[in-house]
Parts: structure tokens; C-alpha cells; sequence
């Protein structure tokens, strides 16, 4: 990720760079992943978000799972060691002593995305780290068991695909969010990127979810993302597509 993409994630909501610090709600960003540009991770995923083989010394978006009830204090434990961090949030609306509210809760329940070192993670999933009861790698179960480790890979997601993900999980809207695979139908299947709107910038594939037209960004492993409804005119089919 270039510098001024990489400078860019601390303009996000619930999102912490490593120098601390939440971001205001209202900061957007639109995703790195140019329609002009063939890039060497969009040709690797087929929806928007695909997983990678953890390098070593690379930083990169590790996506974590704590334990019920453990995750304001995993992400306190990553933020005092200056990782970066991404906790994807929605809204939903929700019943309560019979007034319908708009509530603010985690996207993924108990999935952390932090952006650090293959090294450094050890300081969180490994003994004798006092996290590592609770806090583990989301691992790849498609990918050949690692020789060193004797488990499948963790999970990884590249930095542009990691943004677009942020980009589209910040809009504050209730008719968004995560759907099973199955539930999600690709009709023409053309990668696009949206134009106008709340999510701007977005890029994914076209498909009917939930009796209505909109964007999705399959996330391995996780599930898919779904936009609220995306009408023809506020998008454009990218000039490349993704084989």
C-alpha cells in the first residue's frame, strides 16, 4: 500500500492507528483499487476480499477471532502494542421495551482485523502472551497445513482489498451487511465500482440479495457483504474483470 493509502486508514471509522486514537464517525474513504488499473490482488479475488498466505516479515490485515465477551479487551491488548486495528460495524434495527431503535454493533461478531507482522502476532496467539487463551488466528482451512505450525494458514487480507472492505462497512446504513454465501445470487456477475451514493467508491460484484439489486464483497471464510440497494446508474463495470 502506498504511503498516502496507508495514511488514509486512520481517517476511518473504528479504526486505530498504530499512534492510537479513534476516528469521528463521519470520515469516508474510497477504495485504492483504481478502474483503470489491473492489480495483482484483484486479479487474485474473485468477489473483493480473498485471503493470502501470512509472509513473515510483511505487514499485513491478520483477521483475528477472540472469544465471546473478549473483544474490547483484545483490542485494547493490539492498541497498547500500536497495531492497527479494524473493528467493522453496523446498524440494525432492533426492538426494544416495544420502541424500534437503531443499534451500532459488531459486523462479525468476535473478528478482529489487525495490520501487523506474521512475528508480531505471536506476541497475541502464542504462548506465553497472556492473550493467547483467547485471542487465535482465523485460519484458512482451503489452504495446505503449514509445515511449521501443523494448522492451516491464517487468514491475511491485502491492503487494497482490506480498504474497499472498510470503505463499504463504514456507511451508516441498516439495509447493509453480511449474508450467508447461499443467499446471495450473482446475476451477471460484473465486477463494478459505485459512483454515486453513500458508498461511493465501493467495489464488487453485482447480485440479488434480499429481493433487491445491490454490490457484494465475498469475504473467505467469513461470508458475503452485502451494499443496501444499488440502483444501474450508479455504477460502472470495471474495464477489467477478475478471472
Amino acid at each position: 500500500m502506498n504511503k498516502e493509502s496507508r495514511n488514509n486508514t486512520s481517517a476511518l471509522p473504528n479504526a486505530d492507528s498504530r499512534r492510537g486514537g479513534k476516528i469521528p464517525s463521519s470520515a469516508r474513504l474510497t477504495s485504492c483499487t483504481s478502474p483503470e488499473v489491473r492489480s495483482d490482488a484483484a486479479e487474485n479475488s474473485q468477489t473483493g476480499v480473498s485471503s493470502d498466505y501470512a509472509q513473515e516479515g510483511k505487514e499485513q490485515w491478520f483477521v483475528l477471532r477472540a472469544t465471546y465477551g473478549r473483544t474490547s479487551q483484545a483490542l485494547d491488548a493490539l492498541r497498547a502494542k500500536n497495531v492497527e486495528t479494524y473493528l467493522p460495524m453496523h446498524y440494525v434495527i432492533k426492538e426494544i421495551d416495544g420502541k424500534r431503535k437503531l443499534i451500532h454493533e459488531p459486523l462479525l461478531p468476535n473478528i478482529i482485523f489487525a495490520r501487523m507482522t506474521r512475528q508480531k502476532t505471536h506476541d497475541f496467539v502464542k504462548e506465553p502472551a497472556s492473550t493467547a487463551k483467547w485471542l487465535k488466528y482465523y485460519t484458512d482451512k482451503t489452504k495446505p497445513v503449514e509445515r511449521s505450525t501443523g494448522k492451516n494458514p491464517p487468514v491475511t487480507i491485502p491492503d487494497n482489498e482490506m480498504l474497499n472492505f472498510i470503505n463499504a462497512t463504514s456507511v451508516k446504513n441498516e439495509h447493509s451487511g453480511m449474508m450467508p454465501s447461499e443467499r446471495v445470487h450473482y446475476k451477471s456477475g460484473d465486477l463494478v465500482q459505485i459512483i454515486k451514493g453513500d458508498f461511493t467508491g465501493v467495489i464488487g460484484r453485482v447480485a440479488r440479495a434480499g429481493g433487491q439489486q445491490r454490490v457484494a464483497i465475498d469475504i473467505e471464510g467469513l461470508g458475503t457483504f452485502v451494499t443496501a440497494y444499488i440502483p444501474n446508474d450508479f455504477m460502472v463495470i470495471l474495464k477489467y474483470d477478475v478471472k
